[in-house]
């Protein structure tokens, strides 16, 4: 796990940012590619299929924690980073 205090360059939370805006983004760079190999695909679909984890049923969705605020500053040790990683993977087995 990175670094409590870890963002990414447009300020989210490092895990956040790896684990849902990386992998939605990712997909929206092979829409393209998809787009034109389900066209010769033989049920004329294509598909990206993204895992998570069981510790989202740890999670508690905490919008404030996504950026640098006082209440992720007060995060510690292993705890803070379990929750910054099972947020990231409650939202990411949410919207996938």
């Amino acid at each position: 796990m990175p670094p409590l205090e870890a963002l990414t360059a447009d300020g989210y939370d490092l895990v956040f940012g790896t684990n849902v805006v990386g992998h939605f983004y990712f997909t929206k760079l092979l829409l393209p590619l998809m787009i034109e190999s389900a066209k010769s695909s033989p049920d004329g679909k294509a598909r990206v299929v993204n895992t998570s984890s069981s510790n989202h049923l740890n999670g508690k969705l905490d919008f404030e924690l996504f950026r640098d605020c006082p209440r992720r500053r007060k995060l510690t040790g292993f705890s803070g980073s379990n929750e910054l990683y099972a947020q990231s993977k409650l939202v990411s087995s949410t919207f996938h």
